[in-house]
């Protein structure tokens, strides 16, 4: 019975871990599909971790260990481990960015053996291809009941060969460290799971949480995604990004905003380097406010005092309805912040078109609308 108080404690502990990670980077990082991803794993983390408390508290108490409830905690376990697994490898392949595999086929290659195993899964009291519950409350495997574990041995291998790649192919020795650290990622629960199933010491779990909690720490410090003055996401993060937004099957409704600061070097001239950093940051913070309830979104800035947004619309004037928001949102942040400089913006905007083949074609198009819109600014300032 202590061997189970103890591993109850441990998976309260852990669950808690991942409960902060989560909303830590809820808080703190910004919109793109790495951050996404990261947040499902997390929430499948969860789910794995309530089906292992589940099964605990099965133990202590049995009167709720019931049939249906041997079912429920077990159909959880089964995908949880699935899903974790699954975007392990969606997640290794966003941070390290080899190109193994384009964004569709990495998502399709997660999402697609998943949605079998839930399938397979919430069939199995009918089926029994999984497992069986027997009167005595005892579990009897099934003839597909070894697929989960061979599904994540797959998935362990692929972000094996991903990590190898990025040793291998990277000509910064930063980055093949970073990728280097990662393996600890695959390396350690396995250990620990040996660990625990054979020496009976509750640690599985706890570890699990520990590791990725050092890997998401040394992520932050390394600040391989994020620009330091605005906290947006850098440029090199943006180009992954926008060209995994641009092989989505829906990638007609992507739209392309390049955001300029208006006379910025006056700002700096004017009223030093200082006023033109928070001018910069206050520009960050109206794209953030207006940004936070799209879906599929990538934010950065692109050097200097440009800006990019990057989104789906869901009807086709949301590019514009979001230009306008951020110059009107931009206005009250200056005048509450009693800013020196009344900093504005120009905004171009570009629609997805197939003649695109990269980021880079994407974002020429936004910066060739965004001169057109200078050009106009300028000509009618003139006339006036």
């Amino acid at each position: 019975m202590e061997q189970i108080n103890a591993k109850i404690d441990e998976t309260i502990i852990a669950y808690l871990i991942f409960l902060i990670i989560g909303y830590h980077i809820l808080l703190n990082s910004k919109k793109s599909v790495l951050r996404n991803r990261v947040l499902e794993y997390i929430g499948i983390v969860h789910l794995y971790l309530i089906s292992y408390l589940i099964t605990m508290f099965r133990v202590v108490f049995d009167n709720v260990n019931i049939i249906p409830v041997i079912y429920f905690t077990e159909i959880l376990k089964f995908i949880s481990v699935v899903g974790m697994s699954g975007f392990t490898f969606v997640v290794f392949q966003h941070l390290l960015r080899t190109r193994l595999f384009n964004t569709t086929v990495t998502e399709a290659i997660a999402m697609i053996p998943l949605c079998i195993t839930i399938l397979l899964y919430i069939s199995t009291p009918i089926t029994k291809l999984t497992f069986s519950v027997n009167p005595d409350k005892s579990i009897i495997p099934g003839p597909l009941y070894l697929f989960p574990y061979i599904l994540s041995l797959i998935y362990n291998i692929l972000c094996s060969v991903i990590i190898i790649k990025a040793i291998y192919k990277s000509y910064n020795p930063q980055e093949r460290r970073f990728a280097a650290n990662l393996s600890i990622l695959i390396v350690t629960p396995l250990i620990s799971r040996y660990v625990s199933t054979r020496f009976g010491v509750p640690i599985q779990e706890i570890t699990l949480a520990i590791t990725f909690l050092v890997f998401y720490l040394d992520f932050i410090k390394r600040d391989v995604s994020t620009d330091r003055l605005t906290g947006l996401n850098n440029r090199r993060f943006l180009i992954y990004e926008v060209n995994s937004l641009m092989k989505r099957i829906d990638r007609k409704k992507l739209v392309l905003l390049m955001i300029d600061a208006n006379k910025f070097k006056s700002i700096n001239d004017n009223y030093g380097h200082l006023e033109g950093d928070a001018a910069l940051k206050r520009i960050g913070t109206a794209i953030e406010q207006c940004t936070y309830f799209l879906k599929h979104c990538t934010i950065s800035r692109y050097g200097g005092d440009e800006f990019i947004i990057c989104f789906l619309e869901r009807q086709s004037k949301d590019g514009r309805l979001i230009a306008l928001n951020i110059e009107k949102t931009l206005e009250k942040i200056n005048k509450n912040d009693n800013a020196k400089s009344n900093v504005n913006v120009s905004i171009g905007i570009a629609k997805y078109d197939p003649s695109f083949t990269n980021a880079e074609d994407f974002i020429k198009a936004a910066d060739d609308a965004l001169y057109n819109v200078k050009k106009e600014k300028s000509l009618w300032n003139t006339l006036n």
